[in-house]
């Protein structure tokens, strides 16, 4: 039986945790890992928020039967800009007909395209609107 009541271990015991050096080689691979990551993430982000974008430019689209009910027709010649300040479209969007856009007071669609264009793209994107109701899709 022991009867010394020593403070010191009988082993010494080697130092638990991490170096100073060991904790910033993993800071400077970690700042290296965001570096390259967050440019990607941002570039989806803006690609998100545009296909959303785009999405409430078709409904705009989709909705100008209603528009010519209110407007009594809308009657609008190749290359007019009035048919983007008739719908609430997003910031930065444009909607500009590629020949004439024809439609009734009771809301009978003409088949017509329009080229919908965003400030970010380099070229408009061409959609077709088609009889009777306006239904709108890519145009080919």
């Amino acid at each position: 039986m022991r009867t010394s009541g020593s403070c010191r271990p009988e082993s010494p015991r080697p130092a638990s945790g991490f170096t100073l050096l060991e904790m910033l080689v993993v800071l400077v691979i970690m700042g290296m890992a965001v570096a390259v990551i967050s440019p990607r993430l941002q570039n989806a982000y803006e690609a998100v928020a545009r296909s959303g974008e785009r999405a409430d430019v078709v409904r705009q689209l989709q909705r100008l039967p209603l528009v010519a009910r209110d407007r009594d027709g809308i009657d609008l010649p190749a290359g007019s800009t009035e048919l983007a300040k008739m719908l609430k479209l997003p910031d930065g969007w444009s909607v500009v007909p590629e020949q004439p856009l024809r439609i009734e007071s009771s809301g009978l669609c003409h088949a017509g395209i329009v080229a919908v264009h965003h400030d970010g793209d380099v070229a408009p994107q061409r959609v077709t609107l088609a009889e009777p109701d306006c239904q709108v899709s890519d145009a080919r």
